[in-house]
């Protein structure tokens, strides 16, 4: 499947419905085929977001969904969406990404580190959209994955809360301390 990009559209909650499919899915391929095409867009928009280069996001995404096939069987609904737990991994997935990078000395030599460079067949970005993406990207993954899901994913504070496995007040808090983090680094970019 190439890589589809678009604005995060919330598949409908309809909980129990999908807690079914999940249900099958642990034992029924096709079952997860579906979750797969559900949640292909929402996932690999997020992580593109994230990431910024469309190659490293087909890479990325893959991981996410084979460690979500991995782990199915020990998948157990708490009453939050499936879609939570799909962003709980994505988070995960780009976090070990990006401290990986952040080591290569290789990928900090080629401009500012976590960067990435669009690739080719992206479209040009916007200047300020790239410098406000190379900011984020420079910020501890705790501030990015909490930013990237409160405003790019249009999160809300207990939703990220309840996706990242942690307290409404922890994700208040670095919601504050990451938008202070990301004013700086846009504010030096100047």
């Amino acid at each position: 499947m190439t890589l589809q990009i678009c604005a995060t559209v919330s598949p409908p909650a309809d909980v129990d419905g999908e807690r079914a499919l999940v249900e099958r899915a642990k034992y029924d391929s096709q079952a997860f085929g579906q979750l797969y095409r559900r949640y292909y867009p929402v996932v690999a928009g997020y992580v593109y977001r994230r990431v910024g280069d469309r190659h490293a996001t087909e890479d990325l995404v893959a991981e996410v969904f084979l460690t979500a096939l991995r782990y199915l069987p020990r998948y157990r609904h708490r009453g939050v969406p499936v879609r939570a737990w799909f962003y709980r991994i994505a988070s995960n997935t780009v976090n070990r990404w990006a401290r990986r990078q952040s080591r290569n000395p290789l990928w900090k030599s080629n401009g500012d580190a976590l960067a990435g460079t669009p690739a080719q067949s992206d479209p040009a970005p916007d200047g300020r959209a790239e410098r406000a993406r190379r900011a984020l990207l420079s910020l501890s993954p705790k501030y990015q994955t909490v930013l990237a899901l409160h405003y790019l994913e249009r999160m809300t504070v207990d939703e990220v809360a309840r996706a990242l496995g942690c307290r409404a007040g922890t994700v208040k808090s670095r919601l504050s301390r990451g938008r202070e983090a990301l004013r700086e680094k846009l504010q030096q970019r100047r």
